[in-house]
């Protein structure tokens, strides 16, 4: 854990650090992969310690970056010292502690937290419509959830950050 708080901090004077990049998925184009940049070679992404699974402990990992696939998004960014915090706390919190899912805290939603500070996922919509999520919706995130939009945002996983970040 040593190593990415030392990685976090070495590029913290990068012009784009903290940018939210993403890519699409290659073996399935219509889902994007989120991560924060560190550097011109280097993001920081949260992923599901076995790859391929829908849920999984989570753990924040060091993802090269490929120019010709990733893309910075256009999301208005928080200050970069707030990232800075955010990024720290994200390994307090959430490294190989948190579960990945696919559904209620993806790459999508940390990436946005760390560099918005809105813990959302704008794919949620699409993922609910390639599994048929309505009818099964109420199994997978139970009534409070489907009431809430608990898919789109997690509201918890910031107030975690939020406070991480105010205690640091």
């Amino acid at each position: 854990m040593s190593t990415l708080h030392q990685l976090i901090d070495s590029n913290l004077s990068h012009p784009h650090y903290g940018r939210l990049l993403q890519h699409r998925d290659y073996s399935n184009p219509n889902t994007f992969h989120y991560s924060i940049q560190l550097n011109d070679l280097d993001s920081l992404a949260w992923e599901p310690t076995r790859a391929g699974r829908e849920k999984d402990t989570g753990r924040l990992a060091i993802w090269s970056i490929d120019w010709s696939h990733f893309q910075p998004d256009q999301a208005r960014h928080q200050q970069k010292e707030q990232i800075n915090k955010s990024l720290h706390a994200s390994i307090k919190e959430f490294h190989e502690n948190w579960d990945y899912d696919l559904y209620r805290f993806n790459c999508e939603h940390w990436a946005r937290l760390v560099s918005t500070g809105d813990c959302r996922c704008y794919q949620i919509a699409e993922f609910k419509k390639l599994q048929q999520i309505p009818v099964l919706g109420f199994f997978i995130v139970g009534v409070a959830g489907a009431v809430t939009g608990a898919w789109e945002h997690n509201g918890y996983a910031q107030e975690v950050v939020e406070r991480a970040c105010m205690t640091a």
